[in-house]
């Protein structure tokens, strides 16, 4: 299409005759077209609009040109130019769309409905361009001429048609000339090839019609005449011969000059045209825009799937439900796709105002594609950013680490005063966290009323057997295969979007592959058809497609390591399935360019870093990237400007497929179409691998990057020796330090399986090797001595964490800083504390202990009452509600001869009162309420002065946080055992188990604390109650 591959020219005009017609032709253009509008009524781009935007906009190039003499340009266009521009395009937030109608016609097309298509698909370019971004390719070939009556009177009228024009002219009058479009660009092929080309192949080049001459000579200089030379790209090439494996004629040269002109002068002129708006804005509305950016793509490419729409509509407005759906597929079965309908679909009801308020209340739509933008896989920062668009909580009080924000987000999700809310994550198992309880612990197992969630992800993964686990379980939906008629319309829908289309027998054999019901399958089949560089085999290259999605993920990528990079290919795919987080393109440059040392062994089984070269600090070459960058783009997330977007597979399915090529020990893994794997597969391929990445990420200068990558290479490795070396070096430390919980810093430790004891040992010994320097300073002493201590009892290491403490104690008694001394002191009573905290009982015989915290926590608040900010106060506050607990606790064991009962439970109450006033004036809600229910703890005995805190404590916490939190666990097990001290069983189990519940959110089923409250509801009394009621009672051995 574009041109005719048959008759190329439909005159037998004389010559003079036609030279004078052509002229004349052209001069009523001059005269008459130079002032038309553009089509559809679209401003007149002689003085274009600059289009700022900072969301996603389409960009659409349309070629013209004769096809027979252009089959090398095309090629190239088509798989270097415009994949280079579409990377380009992508980093300023611009879709690239290439409209190259060179095949994919049906056969049964006429020239006049080819030239009607490619009109409207310029048309369809000015549309969402405003100008057409055009390039016309021109030598010595006229192509088709239409006659008069070969034009429909549709096209006369809407085209104003001037007969003598060839086809090219027409399109490039239509998209450039007739509007003075300065985003056409012109190349005239210089003939000079001409002169090496054989006689029996130089029909494919020259035109034999008489005409053509005169034609072509009028055609090239009314472009010289009309365009600027900046527009018109002139070019020289060289014959290369003919290949017969693929029918074509070969041509030199066209990468330096033509390929990159045309590259420069379309990224000049869209950068005109689009300049990027990038002004600073919100990292959660970023992250928010690159989803809706993703939603809006995806959702585009939904077929069918109008019986499971109406199900899960249905879901969204039904009336409440406390549990969320749970839409389940294999890999490629489209749940993306589906996902971004839903949530375009409900986006735009709740624009419109079409969704019912609740409580007068509009809804909010949350949605998250984890894997589909940069950083979405990260649940705490997925977390963050739904706590902070349901205004829960500010920048300033957002949580610290995971477990916080776990706990944050299953209270808010639960509590009735949140605002009404839709959450619609896809791919919930994709989610970074190994822990998949813990995926899945910041959804509550009671939704409140006005909340609703939709979840996708595969079936039987950790994440769906918790959610459907659950009691209530969470209603399940289910993808099934694509019928025929869906099968058909997205390959008409795929193809179409570039103007092409198979025939009826192309399409039977297409979809008559078992696969075709994969979506995911399906499209990949469809890209691979529409880069094919020569339609006449269009049929052959179906028939070859592997049937099956990971077969047909491995085709692709022999495809691609035989086109772009080789090697280097295979490389940068294996470096990227052994990344923790993907890896910058930058990084994979540095890695990449080390050639001497890129693959665990050659074919002989020597390590080819052994090859006695040095390792090279060199970057890879970036012409080599590119053609690398070409193949694999198509594998990855999208990203942002090089060397701050990250590099990563966009589906789960190419990563196993990677694995399955590049690293599975199967002996017919190890070919690759005729060539054979640069390396052995297996076991030894993953720590080599990881080792390399090691190695690199070893001399990373930017810490926050190193940590992501370097723990992660070292624990795959088992290299626990250098893993400890990293992690007790002071900056790692201060880098993972939190003084609430280290959680990043203490999950490396864990996930390394390295002994508590021995962590315990490495930081002792680096502590005392700091000590023991020269000229040590004291004041930093005392800071990692405190520090250290904290990470130890975090970690439960309680003796060391206080013999640490004791020593910055010393350092700091020494100058008498108050604030110092105030921090240390409650450090002291936070370590026995945390250390009580494991007591299931407090006992008569834990006096001495209890005295000990009492005192640490008194010294603390009295120098912390020298201060009047509102950190020092809130510090103060939550001391004063632990030294009202343990002087309760005091009075409850009877005393001693140092202070009696009454005495304790008198400054209990005073201690408590205190810390309500310093919360109170402070406005913490929650601090609070968690300071009322130590309260009634101070009144020892059932009364109702301390039932009525614990209502108090109660209403304020369910409407402050919610109930899925630790503060509202402690309390239900306080109100529990109230009612089982005052002779009400019935009520003490309903408490009882809603302290169950909240265990089972916040902790999972396996936390200690749950298993407390496992063991207390199989009680005999609390079993019997269970049986009448209906509950299950959960099993202690669980």
């Amino acid at each position: 299409m574009g041109s005719s591959a048959s008759a190329d020219s439909g005159s037998d005009t004389h010559p003079l005759l036609a030279d004078i017609a052509l002229d004349s032709a052209w001069n009523t253009i001059t005269t008459a077209l130079r002032h038309c509008d553009a089509p559809n009524g679209q401003q007149s781009p002689t003085n274009p609009s600059v289009l700022k935007h900072s969301g996603w906009k389409t960009v659409r190039i349309f070629v013209s040109s004769t096809f027979r003499d252009f089959h090398q340009e095309r090629e190239i266009l088509i798989k270097k130019v415009f994949p280079d521009l579409r990377l380009w395009c992508q980093k300023r937030r611009l879709h690239l769309v290439e409209s190259d109608l060179r095949w994919g016609a049906p056969k049964d097309y006429s020239e006049a409905l080819a030239l009607s298509v490619c009109l409207e698909e310029i048309d369809r370019c000015y549309k969402e361009n405003v100008m057409p971004f055009f390039v016309n390719m021109t030598s010595e070939r006229v192509g088709w001429v239409p006659l008069g009556d070969q034009v429909p009177e549709s096209i006369r009228g809407e085209y104003k048609w001037i007969d003598l024009l060839n086809d090219a002219e027409k399109k490039m009058m239509h998209a450039a000339y007739r509007s003075d479009n300065p985003n056409a660009m012109f190349t005239l092929r210089d003939p000079s090839f001409l002169a090496d080309v054989p006689e029996q192949h130089k029909s494919v080049f020259i035109d034999s019609n008489e005409v053509a001459p005169y034609q072509l000579r009028l055609f090239k200089k009314m472009i010289s005449d009309t365009f600027p030379e900046e527009r018109i790209i002139r070019y020289r090439c060289s014959y290369s011969g003919y290949n017969e494996k693929t029918g074509t004629l070969g041509l030199d040269g066209l990468e330096d000059e033509f390929s990159n002109a045309v590259v420069e002068f379309f990224k000049k002129r869209i950068r005109i045209q689009y300049p990027l708006d990038d002004a600073s804005r919100d990292p959660y509305e970023l992250q928010r825009n690159a989803h809706e950016a993703f939603m809006k793509q995806r959702s585009a490419d939904l077929v069918g799937r109008d019986t499971v729409m109406k199900e899960i509509e249905s879901f969204l407005l039904a009336p409440p439900v406390d549990a969320p759906l749970v839409l389940v597929g294999g890999a490629g079965s489209g749940k993306s796709s589906l996902m971004a309908r839903v949530a375009d679909m409900i986006s735009t009801l709740e624009i419109h105002g079409k969704l019912p308020q609740v409580n007068e209340k509009d809804w909010h739509v949350f949605y998250h594609f984890v894997g589909a933008v940069p950083g979405s896989t990260d649940l705490f920062l997925a977390i963050k950013r739904l706590l902070k668009e349901l205004e829960y909580v500010d920048e300033s009080h957002m949580p610290k680490d995971l477990d916080t924000a776990v706990q944050l987000c299953s209270g808010a999700l639960s509590s009735s005063n949140i605002r009404p809310v839709i959450v619609i994550v896809d791919a919930l198992n994709q989610f970074d966290d190994e822990n998949a309880a813990r995926n899945v612990n910041w959804v509550p197992r009671k939704l409140a009323s006005q909340v609703r969630c939709i979840f996708s992800m595969i079936h039987d993964t950790p994440q769906h057997k918790v959610l459907t686990g659950r009691e209530p379980p969470a209603r399940e939906l289910r993808l099934t295969p694509l019928d025929m008629s869906e099968r058909k319309e997205i390959v008409k829908n795929y193809l179409g979007k570039f103007n092409k289309s198979l025939d009826e027998e192309q399409m039977r054999i297409l979809l008559g592959k078992e696969s075709s019901e994969n979506p995911l399958w399906l499209s990949i089949a469809c890209e691979e058809l529409r880069v094919n560089g020569d339609f006449r085999k269009l049929t052959e290259t179906i028939q070859s497609l592997q049937d099956g999605l990971f077969d047909l993920e491995k085709q692709v990528m022999d495809r691609l390591r035989a086109e772009n990079g080789g090697e280097l290919l295979v490389a940068a795919m294996s470096l990227l399935e052994v990344a923790n987080r993907g890896l910058l393109e930058k990084e994979l440059l540095q890695l990449l360019g080390d050639e001497d040392n890129l693959f665990p062994s050659t074919e002989d089984g020597e390590e080819k870093k052994d090859s006695g070269k040095e390792k090279t600090s060199e970057m890879l070459p970036s012409y080599r990237w590119a053609d690398v960058y070409r193949g694999l783009h198509v594998f990855l997330r999208p990203f942002g400007d090089s060397g701050e977007g990250r590099l990563d597979f966009y589906h789960r399915s190419i990563s196993k497929a990677v694995r399955q090529k590049y690293f599975d020990e199967i002996e017919e893994n190890n070919n690759v179409g005729d060539q054979r794997l640069p390396f052995s597969c297996g076991e030894e391929a993953y720590i080599w691998w990881h080792r390399k990445l090691a190695d690199f990420f070893e001399e990373e200068e930017n810490l926050e990057r190193k940590l992501e990558e370097y723990p992660f290479h070292l624990t795959a490795l088992g290299d626990h020796e250098r893993l400890k070396d990293f992690l007790v070096q002071w900056d790692v430390v201060e880098a993972l330090y939190d003084v609430e919980y280290s959680s990043r810093l203490l999950n490396i430790w864990h996930k390394a399986c390295i002994a508590s004891t021995e962590m315990e040992q490495a930081y002792i010994e680096t502590i005392e090797n700091f000590k023991n320097s020269p000229h040590v300073d004291q004041n930093e002493l005392s800071l990692r001595y405190e520090k250290t201590s904290r990470i130890l009892t975090q970690e439960g290491r309680f003796t060391a964490a206080m013999r640490l403490a004791e020593a910055a104690m010393e350092i700091e008694k020494q100058s008498a800083r108050p604030e110092r001394l105030a921090e240390l002191y409650h450090l002291l009573g936070f370590i026995g504390d945390e250390e009580m905290r494991l007591e299931e009982y407090m006992l008569r015989t834990h006096l001495p202990r209890i005295r000990v915290i009492i005192d640490n926590l008194s010294k603390s608040i009295e120098y912390r009452k020298q201060f009047d900010t509102a950190e020092h106060k809130r510090k103060m506050g939550r001391a004063l509600n632990r030294l009202a607990f343990y002087y309760s606790g005091w009075a409850g064991r009877g005393g001693d001869s140092t202070m009696d009962a009454t005495t304790a439970k008198d400054l209990a109450i005073k201690a408590v009162d205190e810390s309500i006033e310093v919360f109170s004036e402070l406005g913490d809600e929650v601090f609070k309420a968690d300071a009322t229910t130590t309260k009634g703890v101070c009144y020892l005995r059932p009364c109702p002065e301390q039932i009525q805190c614990y209502k108090e404590a109660c209403e304020c916490l369910l409407r402050s946080i919610g109930e899925n939190h630790v503060l509202v666990e402690r309390l239900y097990l306080n109100m529990g055992i109230y009612y089982e001290e005052a002779g009400d069983t019935n009520q003490a189990y309903t408490y009882f188990r809603k302290w169950y519940l909240v265990c089972c959110n916040i902790f999972g089923d396996k936390h200690p604390r749950t298993k407390r409250s496992i063991s207390t509801l199989n009680e005999a009394t609390y079993k019997q109650i269970a049986a009448m009621c209906g509950d299950p009672v959960p099993d202690v051995t669980e």
